[in-house]
C-alpha cells in the first residue's frame, strides 16, 4: 500500500526534479514543437501539391485535436494505472509512425487521417507529462515546472516555424522527407524517455475509463476544462491560420517564419513568467483573469489592423495566453477531491473537453477565413479568449494563499501519493 503525504520535496529519496523537467520539456519540444507544429509552416506548399482549400486546411489541422479528445480519457486512466513513463514512452513511438505516415498523403482527407492518428498518441502523452512532474517536483513549484515543460513546446514550435520552410524542407528535399525526419526525432525521444524517466507516484491499479468520466461531476474541474477549450482551441486555430494568412498578405517565407516565431517566443516567455509570478503570489485566479483580458483585447485590436501592423497586438495576445496555459495543467492537481493520485484521469478529462475546442475552433475559423477573411476569424478568436473570463471568475482559488482571499473555502493541501 502506498504511503500518503501532503507534501513532497525534491530532497526526498529518488526525486529527480531537474532531469524530469528537462525530459518533459524535450518531449514537448520534439513531439509537439516539431512533430505536431511542422504542418502549419509547410501548409502553403502542401496545400498547392494536394489542392487543399482553406476549409479543408481547417479540417486537416483540427483532426489532431479530435484524435486527442477521443483518446485523452483512456490515456488519463492509463497514466494513473500504468505510470507516466511507460504510457508516454510507447505512445511517442506510435506517434512517430503517425508522423511518418503524412509523407504518404495524396489528398486532404488522407492527410487529415494521419493527423487524426497523430492526435490519438498525444491523448496518451499529454496527461503523462504533468503527472511525471508531480512525482518529482514539490507542489509549491509545480506551476513553474509545468511552465518550463510547456516552454519546451513553445520554443520547439518557434524553431520549427522559423526553419521548416526555409531550411529543413530545402535541405531534406521536400515536405514529405521533412515529415519522415520529424518522425525519426520523435522515435529517438520516445526511447530516451523510457530509458531516463522514472515514476514516483503509486499506480492506481483499478483506474478505469468510467472513473475518469465520473470526474465530470466536479464543477471546478469543468471550469478548468472550459478554459482549456477556449484557450487551446484558439491557439491551434491561430497557429493554423497565421502562416497562410501572412502568405496571402504578401509576406515572404522568411518574414512569415520570423513573425510566427516571435509570437511563440512571447508565449514562451509568458509560459515561465506567469507560473513563476503565480507561485510567488500563491494565487491562481488573478493571473488567469489578467491573461484572458490581455489576450482577448489584443486579438480584438489585431482584427482591426492591417496584417503588417498587427504584430504588436499578436505579441500581447501571446503573452496573455501564455500566462494561462501552464496554470491550466497545474490546477487539477490542486483541486480538493482530485490531487496528484487522480491527476492522470483529471488531465485526461481536461484534454477531452479542451481538444474538442482544438477541433471545432480551427474548423470554424478556417470556414470564416475562407468566406469573410482573416480579420473575421480573428474577431471570433478575440471573443473566445475574452470568454475565458467567465469560467475563470467562477473558479475557486487553489493557490497556497487561497485562505487570504476566500477564508471559507477548503484549505487542505492536495494529497500526493508516492510509491
Amino acid at each position: 500500500m502506498a504511503s500518503v503525504t501532503t507534501a513532497t520535496t525534491s530532497a526526498t529519496p529518488g526525486a529527480r526534479p531537474r532531469t524530469t523537467t528537462a525530459m518533459c520539456a524535450a518531449m514537448q519540444a520534439i513531439g509537439g514543437g516539431l512533430g505536431w507544429s511542422l504542418l502549419p509552416p509547410l501548409m502553403p506548399k502542401i496545400a498547392r501539391d494536394l489542392s487543399i482549400s482553406h476549409s479543408m486546411g481547417g479540417l486537416v489541422w483540427g483532426a489532431a485535436p479530435l484524435g486527442i479528445a477521443l483518446a485523452a480519457p483512456l490515456g488519463g486512466a492509463a497514466v494513473d494505472r500504468f505510470g507516466a513513463r511507460r504510457v508516454a514512452g510507447f505512445a511517442m513511438l506510435i506517434g512517430a509512425l503517425a508522423c511518418a505516415s503524412r509523407a504518404l498523403a495524396f489528398d486532404g482527407w488522407s492527410l487529415a487521417l494521419s493527423m487524426f492518428v497523430f492526435g490519438l498518441h498525444v491523448g496518451f502523452v499529454a496527461p503523462a507529462i504533468p503527472k511525471a512532474l508531480a512525482g518529482h517536483v514539490p507542489l509549491t513549484a509545480l506551476g513553474r515546472a509545468n511552465g518550463l515543460a510547456l516552454l519546451g513546446y513553445t520554443l520547439g514550435t518557434a524553431a520549427t516555424v522559423l526553419t521548416a520552410r526555409t531550411m529543413l524542407m530545402p535541405l531534406l528535399g521536400g515536405w514529405r522527407a521533412t515529415m519522415v525526419f520529424a518522425a525519426g526525432a520523435m522515435a529517438l525521444m520516445g526511447v530516451l524517455w523510457l530509458l531516463v524517466t522514472r515514476d514516483r507516484i503509486a499506480l492506481s491499479r483499478h483506474a478505469s475509463l468510467r472513473q475518469v468520466l465520473s470526474l465530470a461531476r466536479d464543477r471546478q474541474l469543468l471550469r478548468v476544462a472550459a478554459i482549456h477549450f477556449l484557450l487551446f482551441g484558439g491557439y491551434l486555430a491561430l497557429l493554423g491560420l497565421l502562416p497562410r494568412a501572412l502568405w496571402d498578405a504578401g509576406m515572404k517565407p522568411q518574414q512569415i517564419g520570423l513573425a510566427v516565431a516571435g509570437w511563440l517566443v512571447c508565449a514562451g516567455i509568458a509560459n515561465f513568467a506567469g507560473p513563476w509570478l503565480s507561485d510567488r503570489l500563491g494565487l491562481r485566479r488573478p493571473v488567469l483573469l489578467a491573461g484572458a483580458a490581455l489576450a482577448g483585447s489584443a486579438l480584438g485590436l489585431m482584427a482591426l489592423l492591417p496584417s503588417g501592423a498587427a504584430l504588436g497586438p499578436l505579441a500581447l495576445a501571446a503573452l496573455g495566453g501564455g500566462v494561462i496555459a501552464p496554470l491550466v495543467l497545474s490546477l487539477p492537481m490542486e483541486l480538493p477531491g482530485i490531487g496528484v493520485a487522480r491527476a492522470g484521469g483529471a488531465l485526461g478529462l481536461l484534454m477531452l473537453v479542451g481538444q474538442v475546442g482544438g477541433f471545432l475552433m480551427p474548423l470554424a475559423t478556417g470556414a470564416i477565413a475562407g468566406r469573410w477573411g482573416f480579420a473575421a476569424a480573428l474577431g471570433l478568436l478575440a471573443v473566445g479568449h475574452a470568454a475565458i473570463l467567465i469560467p475563470a471568475l467562477g473558479l475557486r482559488e487553489t493557490g497556497r494563499n487561497r485562505a487570504q482571499v476566500a477564508p471559507a473555502l477548503p484549505t487542505q493541501a492536495p494529497e500526493r501519493v508516492v510509491a
